[in-house]
């Protein structure tokens, strides 16, 4: 064999040589060592300074709760009309929190006064509520067109968003903060004109028998009366206004028709509305001269209360009623309205529309959330969102929105007919009918 002859090495002398390597590769390591010690200051100083690793993003914080503060009108005489409202808006809130697990997860609550629907009284209201914190971004304000007036430089200046249930140019204009819910009654009033002359015999001479405040001859602008003559229509002057406790009209009626008016048109709402029918009924009138009214008229309050009174009774609508119930969105809320066993008298119009309002208004929410987040989320995270709005089906109402034209633009004419509220024409663009200061 290869290694036959060859004597082993004995245990004692192959430990010793085993020390002696290891001794030199000590010896040989230790010197490794020393260089690289000496090198390593000129290394660092010569090598690119190692970023630090960026830090995990910190988690979002959701607030414990979003906050909708408001002033609204739940004594006086707009409380009729207005209470309804307020009460929807809870019940529309209560359904996105349960129903849809509030704004991103978090609970929508609510935080209101009452101001009466006087001026000085819902800007102490605000007073009180823009201090409180956490502050809020969504003001809700149900209440006249004078209050929206008068606070409407306080929300553009604190970064406050408001909806209103407003028209008046005033609080809308120059575009700010504030966005109308509803067609303005210019414009409203515009789309009339256009349905009137359509559709009707001439000649046809209108008279106005209104309310004598913002909201009553916000549609006896130059505008206004321009545009019906415009079109072909006589208008019978002077307008005949009347204060919103009046519970009679009969001599501004008698005016208008040994004025020889055939139409008259009102900007009122609730009972200032079902003064005016029920005063034509009662002398008469309603075979000689036809009535016809802003939105707000033409809600289901009126309808109901006016009773035979209000049968033929047109005007526009910029939102779905309570009687089209071949629609998906108005069969469900007529459910769940039976389901509650509210009596009929209460089935006011903010009971269909604001759910599918503050359904919106979650969405606009959301939506701002996803693209700024809960830390940016401001005034005009929200604006932008509402910005986006063209021509949009909110099942309650088509919406458009634009920095220019902060208010609906879509409307349908409807008519009081056999106790139900029905549209008689499709939706349609309302001619733009700013006053000239406003554009």
């Amino acid at each position: 064999m290869r290694y036959a002859g060859i004597k082993a090495k004995s245990s004692k002398y192959k430990v010793k040589e085993a020390k002696e390597r290891m001794n030199k590769k000590f010896s040989g390591l230790v010197a490794v060592v020393a260089l690289v010690l000496v090198a390593l200051p000129l290394i660092a100083s010569c090598a690119p300074a190692k970023e630090a690793p960026p830090a995990a993003p910190a988690a979002e914080v959701k607030p414990d709760a979003v906050w909708m503060r408001g002033s609204v009108a739940m004594t006086g005489p707009y409380a009729a009309s207005l209470l309804p409202a307020l009460e929807a808006a809870k019940d529309a809130i209560n359904i996105v929190n349960t129903e849809r697990d509030g704004i991103d997860g978090v609970e929508w609550k609510v935080d209101i006064l009452d101001d009466g629907g006087d001026v000085a009284k819902a800007i102490a209201n605000y007073e009180q509520l823009r201090v409180k914190e956490p502050k809020c971004l969504l003001f809700l304000n149900i209440s006249t067109s004078d209050v929206a007036i008068a606070l409407k430089d306080r929300w553009n200046e604190d970064g406050v968003v408001c909806w209103l249930p407003s028209c008046a140019p005033a609080a809308i204009y120059p575009s700010g903060n504030t966005f109308s819910i509803i067609t303005p009654y210019a414009d409203g009033f515009g789309l009339f004109c256009d349905w009137l002359v359509e559709t009707q015999p001439k000649p046809i001479k209108l008279g106005f028998c209104t309310w004598d405040s913002s909201m009553g001859k916000s549609v006896l602008t130059d505008e206004c009366l321009n545009y019906a003559k415009q079109k072909g229509i006589e208008i019978v002057e002077p307008p005949q206004l009347y204060g919103i406790m009046e519970m009679d009209v009969s001599t501004q009626l008698t005016n208008l028709k040994n004025a020889g008016a055939n139409w008259v048109y009102t900007n009122t709402l609730g009972f200032g509305t079902v003064v005016l029918l029920k005063t034509a009924a009662s002398l008469g009138l309603k075979d000689e001269m036809h009535f016809a009214g802003c939105h707000f008229a033409m809600d289901n309050d009126v309808n109901y209360v006016a009773g035979p009174a209000g049968e033929g009774f047109v005007g526009y609508h910029n939102l779905v009623t309570w009687y089209e119930t071949d629609n998906p969105y108005v069969a469900e809320r007529i459910a769940a309205f039976k389901a509650k066993d509210l009596p009929i008298e209460q089935k006011a119009q903010p009971y269909l529309v604001f759910k599918g309002w503050f359904e919106l208004e979650e969405m606009i929410y959301e939506n701002a959330i996803a693209e700024v987040g809960w830390e940016n989320l401001d005034a005009d995270a929200l604006k932008n969102q509402i910005y986006k709005l063209k021509d949009y089906d909110a099942e309650v109402g088509i919406f458009t929105y634009s920095p220019d034209k902060p208010e609906p633009r879509h409307a349908r004419i409807v008519q009081f007919k056999g106790g139900k509220i029905l549209p008689i024409t499709d939706w349609r663009v309302c001619p733009d009918l700013r006053p000239a200061e406003y554009k």
